[in-house]
This record gives structure tokens, sequence and C-alpha cells, in this order.
């Protein structure tokens, strides 16, 4: 018998931190499958008719945390634009103590004759009465993601700091992606868990995981919302 030789290759070797915007040559053989499901088929034994059948599957949406959800839709989720709902139109403020950017204006995503639109000290001051910009469709997003260059391994940044979308993601080489409505969904679990820890975190007063810092109450009184 002949002794194989297997050669693996660290990835820390080639890029010590994650795939990032190169994450598309590790899911390329996963499309070349979607694709061949989409238009070709394969051959499925049906054990209860004793016969075969031609099937057939799509991939409809992905669902993945905040992180994935940025390398998978190739949209930045960081800095003044990260809303992929409200792009532009994304209230964003960049907090003078804290040093973060956060953002504002939930209100306008409720029902127009909610009360909490109406409710000002609660809030920011100020009622809320315009309503939620409107999401970008289909062929939209399609039309600016063909506008983004991208070069593999390049170190530079491949998009100006106007345009939130780094690239065009290859899920695109599928036939029916650009028209689906869809395709990135968040995983409700996490969401729940990093909110509740905040919320329980800031309640308690727990150390290392509390909001309600120097800094913060520093950042509401430059932003006129607390004294």
């Amino acid at each position: 018998m002949h002794e194989k030789k297997i050669h693996h290759v660290v990835y820390d070797d080639i890029c010590p931190r994650q795939s990032r915007n190169d994450i598309d040559v590790y899911i390329n053989p996963l499309i070349e499958d979607l694709k061949l499901l989409w238009v070709y088929g394969v051959e499925v034994l049906d054990v209860v008719a004793s016969e075969t059948f031609m099937m057939h599957s799509m991939l409809f949406c992905t669902i993945n945390d905040f992180s994935a959800y940025c390398n998978l839709s190739e949209y930045s989720v960081k800095g003044h634009k990260a809303c992929l709902i409200c792009e532009e139109n994304t209230t964003s403020h960049q907090l003078k103590n804290g040093r973060k950017t956060i953002y504002l204006r939930h209100r306008r995503f409720l029902q127009v004759n909610h009360p909490y639109r109406k409710l000002k000290k609660a809030f920011n001051g100020h009622q809320e009465n315009d309503e939620a910009p409107n999401p970008l469709n289909d062929l939209q997003i399609h039309e600016k993601v063909n506008k983004v260059h991208h070069v593999f391994r390049k170190t530079s940044k491949n998009s100006s700091a106007s345009n939130p979308w780094k690239k065009k993601s290859i899920f695109f080489d599928l036939p029916y992606w650009s028209k689906l409505q869809f395709r990135h969904c968040i995983d409700v679990m996490h969401v729940e868990k990093n909110v509740c820890d905040s919320f329980i975190g800031t309640l308690l007063n727990i150390q290392g995981k509390t909001g309600d810092g120097v800094n913060a109450r520093l950042d509401l009184v430059e932003m006129k919302l607390r004294r």
C-alpha cells in the first residue's frame, strides 16, 4: 500500500483573520451545487412508490446572526448607513463621549396612529410624524451591487465610505437570486439574547455589561435628552 500524503492548508497562514469579503471563494462549491439543483435537478428515489424522479430545489434565504448577515449580503452593517432597509435614509448619530455610532427614530416603523409617536419626554422631546422609509426592491439592489468592483485578496478597501455595498455577492450567480425580495434574514434567537443581556445588565448594574456609564450619561446631556 502506498502511503497517501495529505497536505493541510491552514487558513490562518494565508489570512490571520476571518475571510471577510473573500468568503465567496469558500461558498463557490455550494453555489455550483445549488445551480445544478435548480437547472437540471438530481435523480432521487421515492421509496414508497419504488420509482425515481428528478428533484429540483432552491435556496429561499439564509438565516444568520448580524455578523454573518454582513458577510453573506456584502452590505456593511457598520457606520452611518448600517441599516439595509433604510440605507441612505438611516438616522444615525456619532456619540461624542462614547465614540459609537447609534441609530435613532425607530418610531417611524410604528403604525401611523400608534400612541408612542406622540410621546415627547419619553423619547427625544419631539413627536414622530414621518413614515418608515421604503426598502429597496430586488431590481434596485441588483443595480447597486453591479456597480461595485471587487478584487479578491486585495488589502485596500474596494468601495468608498459613501457606498455601504462592499461587492456583489456570489449568491447573485444563482438564476433566481436577483428576483427574491428577502435574501438574508436575522436569527431572532441572537437578537433576543443580545437585547436581553444588554437590558438585564443595565437594570441590575452588572459590571462590564451595563450601558449606564459616565460616557452614556454625558452623551444624553450632550444630545439634550436628559439632564
